[in-house]
């Protein structure tokens, strides 16, 4: 090898790291006296390690996120890294606005699903995870983002196996994994269970063939959308902790509470 300007140290055995025409080469030996084999070559997975790139990585241990291509001529995204004295990859994950409600990691999309970066890997410290599709329905990132960031969210378009749709929420369950529960609350007028639908929050004894129970808030009201924490807060208080936003058929904009009648067997505007 023709001596040359020394790029960086060799990460297996420390010698100096130089350019030569098989790429950038380690010009030292390893404790059992044999030649390093510690080698960058000049390119690596479409990109030309250039000069500047390769001290990168031999000062830092990885490189920035660049783009590269695959056999097949398909670009990604990703890094280069020394792992076990060898140029690897590392491939860039999409983090998820928000944090893991359990050990308040970083959340990341996978190939099955969202999952807490402590769950990916050889640790596995956390259990916090989200199936990408539940009971043949995608989650989106909004949605995912939208339960770190605490808001209940009442979804549509699940289904059984059968082919009946329902509504429901996600719910983090004593497993650390996020399910399906469409149960909000208790009913203020029998205290039965009022379950999210399609179209409203309704009583579960709304069939019962002995004492039928029609209590229900609609999902809906003047233009606001009723969350599941405004349906608990209804039942369980008698009205909304806040003033809503509402709107009239003309489309003037006027501000209530909903809460519940005398009788607590129907939503008012407080």
């Amino acid at each position: 090898m023709t001596e040359k300007k020394v790029i960086g140290k060799c990460p297996v055995c420390g010698g100096n790291v130089i350019e030569t025409t098989l790429g950038f080469c380690c010009d030292g030996t390893t404790k059992e006296g044999r030649r390093c084999q510690f080698v960058i070559h000049h390119k690596m997975h479409g990109v030309d390690m250039t000069e500047e790139i390769c001290s990168q990585l031999l000062a830092n241990g990885r490189t920035d996120v660049m783009e590269m291509k695959n056999k097949c001529g398909q670009p990604f995204q990703a890094r280069f890294a020394i792992e076990h004295g060898k140029v690897s990859l590392e491939l860039e994950s999409h983090f998820l606005k928000g944090r893991c409600p359990i050990c308040g990691g970083r959340v990341k999309k996978t190939s099955r699903g969202y999952a807490c970066e402590n769950h990916v890997g050889h640790k596995q410290s956390c259990s916090f995870y989200i199936l990408g599709i539940i009971c043949n329905r995608k989650i989106t990132d909004e949605e995912v983002e939208a339960f770190l960031a605490g808001e209940a969210l009442t979804l549509d378009g699940f289904s059984s196996n059968d082919g009946h749709m329902f509504s429901s929420t996600l719910q983090l369950n004593k497993q650390g994994s996020v399910s399906l529960e469409s149960l909000i609350t208790k009913c203020p007028v029998c205290g039965g269970d009022i379950h999210v639908g399609p179209r409203a929050y309704n009583c579960s004894n709304y069939k019962n063939p002995e004492h039928p129970c029609h209590f229900n808030i609609w999902r809906n009201i003047s233009g606001h959308v009723v969350t599941p924490d405004e349906v608990r807060q209804i039942c369980e208080n008698g009205q909304t902790d806040n003033v809503l936003e509402l709107f009239k058929d003309n489309g003037a904009v006027y501000y209530k509470r909903l809460g519940l009648n005398k009788e607590h067997n129907q939503i008012i505007k407080i």
